[in-house]
């Protein structure tokens, strides 16, 4: 669903029957143009639903910290750029909060939360460890085609591999 959604998308943590009351909210605060968009609806919906608190989650990529921890000083330097890392994320999405309007950000609790991890997976791990009750996605940026293919390609391997196994 989420990859193939040309807006943001939220996602019920633990659907059931009974109606229950939204007490938190995850949401995505990814580096992208539709971020500032999804924010807002975020505060939107909580005002809505009277939800007390949103967590904005920035995810960065391990890719951006790749540094070999072979000893203290290697250790030590991947620890200062995770930081450096945490601290812009946190700072520019405080950033985007500051410029929305007072009258939404009313009555709800918000935190930041730097992640490291791969995009998606570990937002959705994240909201369900923190028992959030919605999650709030960003829209799937544009990606070349070679992203596409090999990324549903990547998909298909995986559930040929899960078919096969589930035959033996």
């Amino acid at each position: 669903i989420t990859r193939r959604a040309k807006c943001s998308v939220m996602l019920l943590i633990n659907p059931s029957v009974e109606r229950h009351p939204c007490e938190h909210i995850v949401v995505n605060g990814f580096d992208s143009p539709q971020t500032k968009d999804t924010i807002e609806a975020a505060f939107i919906v909580a005002k809505a639903f009277g939800t007390p608190k949103i967590t904005l989650v920035e995810e960065i990529s391990r890719s951006k910290v790749a540094v070999s921890v072979d000893d203290d000083r290697s250790l030590r330097k991947a620890t200062l750029r995770k930081e450096r890392l945490r601290r812009q994320e946190q700072t520019r999405v405080r950033d985007v909060v500051k410029k929305l309007p007072a009258e939404i950000k009313k009555d709800v609790n918000w935190v930041t939360q730097s992640i490291f991890g791969r995009r998606g997976y570990s937002i959705g791990h994240y909201a369900r460890i923190v028992r959030s009750d919605l999650l709030i996605m960003n829209a799937q940026e544009n990606s070349s085609f070679f992203d596409r293919f090999f990324t549903n390609f990547a998909v298909f391997l995986i559930g040929l591999g899960c078919a096969i196994l589930a035959r033996a």
